[in-house]
């Protein structure tokens, strides 16, 4: 813990003599010589209150900038240049908690901008000093700094709710309201004094920051890129899947007499047609749920399956619908979408994106992808994606070297490791890519790399589970070095976990993964999923260092989606090949596809 908050001083610019003292004060040396940035922003008048989030939407209202001791707000419309003068001439470290919202707020809206090689996050910090903590700056303040820094912003929530403000109406002289942005820059400054000792050069999360840090820098840009979309395109399959959903909910009342998007209803009917429904809610509720649907279109009789069959295809025609489609016409500026993505998405270090939520996206699924298009007539797009990234990593760190000499026959031949695992488990020299009997394989080796057992591999390849038994004996009884490799993780968390309290792995930058208390089985799939997250993160410095960063459009799984100049397409590809490669430290090579020219994201898949 660190003082408390009692010493803290709030200041307002509102005065010529404010604006001297501020200049002043920022003048003189301090801890690191650092300062924190933030900002506050609200919705245009007569706007939806979620444009208060986005700087194509919103409007900048308050500026803060303060050290450890003493935050200043300056309000933008009347003081924006007091800001200017200041930051133009101030030399030092720049902290933020959530750099990327103030850096596409500042770009949008603003003549400055941040200067990433002197920038720091403090949410990027805490997310990696405990990951399964919260990013909250207030949450992080309760637990770091001073329980009672919550306190203002009740204080400030309380009144806003008496007076009817909202983040745009409320006076930017309204005392709690500025005193609120103020403080959150001494909260930043504070946490940054912590967050140092282990985020620093030479401290255990150094690598891992700097990697970080580096990726935030280069996916920001891509959010600003932004994306263009096919509106009429969009509007077209708006509708389509709209009438289509309402048909079958339709359907629905019309042949059974029920609603299917009601679960209590479509459980009951499908056990009034013979269905045993074994998935249940958290509470203890019976539950249609997609794998559950999915097991019947196994199981059921033949009117289940159809049921079912229908039910999940209704769910995928409203979610593409509302999801992405209906997402792209109300949000789009200018016929450009900006996804928000989080480098840091998951506990493992993987990027989640949301508005729209490109990362659920159904694989191999050209319906939405096709509304991506390149950015003009002059410009094409390539996309890159890394081949089977977790299971080549996954060999690799097996040591199977009968798993790695297939691996390299198929690199070298221009097969699939599936297909070649496939003829030795099978013994068939014959079987091809298009054999059904590869969907088993991968099931197998997705199925541990995620921790699911054979049942649920089984239930995801659609097959029964003897059927699914038998591949999986077979690959053990092949490839034993995986396997072995499992325990091992297994292992050490279990021992860390009785000797420090919490069971864990760390990736190659030192990141450390820890699982909950009753699931150390996922350590394998968080050393797996963690380090492809690094691989592909690494990926983008390399992108960027070869001048490709204003081309990239949007991160998606392990797959890169870019604008590139139509003439220069040829070159760009063979340069974003070698980017996403890596062969160095892997007995299996991290290799990529490159795909294009495409006159649409969805042509990948066609």
């Amino acid at each position: 813990m660190t003082q408390g908050l009692e010493s803290v001083q709030l200041e307002l610019v509102d005065s010529v003599a404010k604006a001297q003292e501020f200049l002043t004060w920022l003048g003189e040396r301090r801890p690191m010589n650092a300062v924190a940035i933030d900002t506050e922003t609200g919705e245009l008048p007569g706007n939806p209150r979620d444009h208060a989030l986005s700087p194509w939407h919103g409007r900048l209202r308050l500026v803060q900038v303060g050290d450890g001791q003493r935050g200043w707000s300056i309000p933008w419309a009347e003081w924006a240049g007091v800001f200017y003068e200041a930051m133009n001439k101030f030399d030092g470290p720049i902290v933020c908690h959530n750099i990327s919202f103030e850096a596409k707020w500042f770009e949008i809206q603003s003549d400055w901008r941040m200067p990433w090689h002197k920038s720091h996050d403090t949410m990027i910090m805490a997310q990696l000093i405990d990951p399964l903590g919260s990013g909250a700056l207030k949450r992080l303040t309760a637990q770091y700094v001073d329980g009672k820094a919550a306190a203002l912003q009740s204080h400030l929530d309380e009144s806003m709710t008496k007076n009817g403000w909202t983040w745009g109406t409320v006076p930017t002289n309204f005392q709690p309201y500025w005193a609120y942005g103020a403080l959150d820059t001494v909260l930043t400054m504070r946490l940054f004094e912590q967050f140092w000792e282990k985020c620093g050069p030479g401290q255990p999360y150094s690598q891992a920051y700097e990697l970080e840090m580096a990726a935030r820098k280069i996916v920001t840009r891509m959010e600003l890129n932004g994306a263009r979309v096919d509106l009429e395109y969009s509007k077209n399959k708006f509708d389509e899947l709209t009438q289509y959903g309402e048909s079958v909910k339709q359907w629905g009342k019309d042949n059974y007499g029920v609603s299917i998007t009601s679960n209590i209803q479509l459980v009951r009917l499908l056990e009034g047609l013979g269905a045993e429904i074994t998935e249940t809610t958290p509470s203890g509720q019976k539950s249609a749920s997609a794998d559950q649907l999915k097991a019947l279109m196994i199981t059921g009789n033949p009117e289940v399956q159809q049921l079912a069959d229908v039910v999940l295809k209704q769910r995928k025609s409203d979610k593409l619908a509302n999801t992405y489609f209906k997402n792209f016409l109300e949000n789009n500026v200018n016929g450009f979408v900006h996804p928000s993505v989080k480098t840091m998405g998951a506990r493992t270090g993987r990027m989640s994106i949301t508005n729209p939520a490109l990362q659920t996206l159904p694989k191999g699924d050209d319906t939405v992808r096709r509304a991506f298009l390149p950015k003009d007539e002059d410009h094409v797009i390539i996309t890159s994606d890394l081949d089977q990234v977790e299971f080549r990593m996954f060999s690799s760190l097996s040591g199977d070297e009968n798993l790695i000499s297939l691996f390299n026959l198929a690199d070298a031949t221009g097969s699939d490791p599936f297909t070649e695992i496939g003829r030795e488990i099978y013994q068939d020299p014959t079987m091809q890519k298009s054999d059904k009997r590869r969907s088993l394989i991968k099931g197998v080796v997705y199925g541990r790399l995620y921790g699911a057992g054979v049942e649920k591999q089984a239930l995801t390849a659609g097959v029964p589970k003897p059927q699914m038994q038998a591949v999986s004996d077979a690959f053990d009884l092949r490839f034993p070095g995986m396997t072995m490799f499992q325990k091992k993780v297994e292992d050490i968390g279990m021992r860390r976990l009785r000797e420090e309290g919490q069971g864990y792995v760390n990736t190659w930058t030192g990141r450390r993964l820890p699982c909950d208390e009753d699931r150390v089985y996922t350590l394998v799939n968080y050393l797996i999923q963690g380090g492809a997250a690094e691989v592909f993160k690494s990926n983008l410095i390399k992108l960027d260092q070869a001048d490709l960063t204003d081309l990239l459009i949007v991160p998606v799984h392990d797959e890169i989606v870019l604008n590139a100049p139509r003439e220069d397409a040829a070159e760009i590809q063979q340069i974003v090949r070698e980017c996403m490669t890596t062969r160095d430290g892997w007995a299996v090579p991290l290799t990529a596809d490159v795909d294009g020219p495409l006159e649409n994201w969805g042509e990948k898949y066609r």
